[in-house]
């Protein structure tokens, strides 16, 4: 439906480079404090896991956390993939939807405190790419670990022009007309009428925010790798060559061949592509005899 050097993170400027000793501000039992609020957003999260690193997974317009399920399950035995779960979907459709990314990241970075515990990456899929840029632009503000490598897919800089018309304030049956168009959404939902009013409330939620204003920032501190999908009419290469402007570390522009949701059409090679560059920033370097 429509809607992935070593650097030691820290917890404040005096910490840089004293590794994860220190509690992150605001948590009292550390990192045993992983509450039912934290659950929600983190639905397969678990406590005790041995993997040494982390991978927070944020979905497309429309998409819940099972989108990562290819990711999590494919994943190296040091890396802890955690898809994140939006209200409105999923383990969460009783309640509604949120309708800003200022608003997502506000309870995101709460219910992700518990868990910043160790190295981590941040993935962002299409709307999930705008959410992660302003999750970090939080989380560097309040002075909360960040993330050692930032992937970004299938989303166009802040600076590309979109080539997609608004679409959630169409009526609904234009509303699904276009949808339908993008070939994201499953047959069975768009030949359902009760799954469409069901899901209409959250898709046009989503489609709010990502058809918003991406303000201006100054440049992320991470790395940022971008996909872009060879046949992708939203965010292609093209597209996706100006988030080079908004790190000040390292950037690479990877194509993969698909449209827009590559990461079905070709998971493996997306899957390859983003286990290769998190081991390559996430796991320390072999020290030369």
């Amino acid at each position: 439906m429509n809607g992935l050097g070593h650097a030691t993170p820290s917890y404040g400027p005096a910490a840089r480079s004293a590794g994860y000793a220190a509690r992150p501000p605001g948590c009292a039992s550390w990192p045993e404090a992983r509450d039912a609020q934290s659950r929600k957003w983190l639905p397969y999260a678990e406590t005790g896991t041995a993997q040494s690193h982390r991978l927070f997974c944020l979905p497309f317009a429309g998409g819940g956390a099972s989108s990562f399920m290819g990711l999590r399950r494919n994943a190296p035995a040091w890396l802890d993939v955690q898809p994140v779960q939006l209200p409105g979907r999923e383990s969460r459709t009783a309640e509604p939807p949120l309708r800003s990314v200022e608003d997502v990241v506000t309870a995101l970075v709460e219910a992700l405190r518990p868990w910043l515990d160790r190295p981590f990456a941040l993935l962002g899929y299409s709307l999930g790419a705008r959410i992660a840029r302003a999750l970090i632009l939080r989380l560097r503000r309040e002075d909360l670990p960040l993330p050692h490598i930032l992937f970004l897919a299938a989303h166009r800089a802040p600076n590309a022009p979109s080539r997609r018309p608004p679409l959630h304030m169409l009526p609904s049956d234009a509303f699904w007309a276009r949808l339908a168009a993008y070939n994201g959404t499953p047959s069975e939902v768009l030949a359902n009428q009760e799954l469409r009013d069901l899901l209409e409330p959250m898709l046009r939620a989503d489609f709010e925010m990502a058809e918003g204003a991406m303000p201006a920032a100054t440049p992320l501190p991470c790395p940022v790798v971008a996909f872009a999908g060879t046949e992708d009419p939203f965010a292609g290469p093209q597209d996706m060559a100006g988030w080079a402007l908004e790190t000040r570390g390292d950037f690479e522009l990877v194509t993969v061949e698909g449209a827009h949701f590559f990461l079905r059409t070709n998971a493996r090679c997306f899957m390859d592509h983003v286990f290769s560059r998190a081991a390559r920033r996430l796991l320390p370097q072999p020290v030369a005899a």
